[in-house]
């Protein structure tokens, strides 16, 4: 699913990101430059990155880009596996942890986390097909992602070009897909 990501226009990193990174560089270099400072802590979680996105026929660089953007490869994890910004939030993926809609499945760092927050994605992207049939593939990845984020409930199916308008640094979708493309090239592909 989503071989063509090197094929996908983003905009990459926002302002807000942009920001804590003051050296000039557009959103897609702030994005790829941010994923390469992943890249050595990622490689510990590869083969089960890989692995998952095999099983589950999910690119494994769209995988990588979420662990990259929502713990940094783990690096902003606490000792409990939680997530420094949002306590509700574990593992390398981020999966909000909450008895009315994921219980946790395996450890922080885990195959089975890496499997349960990527099933999270498919299932978003296929709620968004079924929600927004007339959506390119490509607007349809970016809407789930933002659902991975926000919730379904608050991606703005209105304003396709406005979708990372309700995330927290205002370009989740866009930054995940200029990193996937980074990962993509790093060898994280089936």
């Amino acid at each position: 699913m989503y071989r063509n990501l090197s094929q996908m226009t983003t905009t990459g990193a926002s302002k807000i990101t942009k920001e804590k990174n003051k050296n000039g560089m557009t959103g897609v270099e702030v994005s790829k430059m941010l994923a390469q400072q992943d890249l050595e802590l990622m490689s510990k979680y590869k083969k089960d990155i890989k692995s998952v996105g095999k099983a589950l026929r999910l690119h494994p660089a769209l995988i990588a880009a979420i662990i990259s953007k929502q713990s940094r490869a783990g690096g902003t994890l606490d000792c409990k596996g939680y997530g420094k910004l949002d306590s509700v939030c574990f593992g390398l993926m981020q999966v909000c942890i909450h008895k009315d809609y994921h219980e946790l499945k395996g450890t922080a760092f885990s195959r089975e986390h890496i499997d349960q927050g990527s099933t999270c994605l498919i299932h978003l992207i296929k709620d968004m097909k079924n929600r927004k049939p007339d959506w390119s593939e490509e607007m349809q990845l970016k809407g789930a992602l933002v659902g991975y984020m926000t919730g379904l409930e608050r991606v703005p199916l209105d304003q396709p070009d406005h979708l990372d308008s309700e995330t927290r640094t205002k370009d989740f979708s866009n930054d995940i897909i200029a990193r996937a493309q980074f990962f993509e090239q790093k060898g994280y592909k089936l």
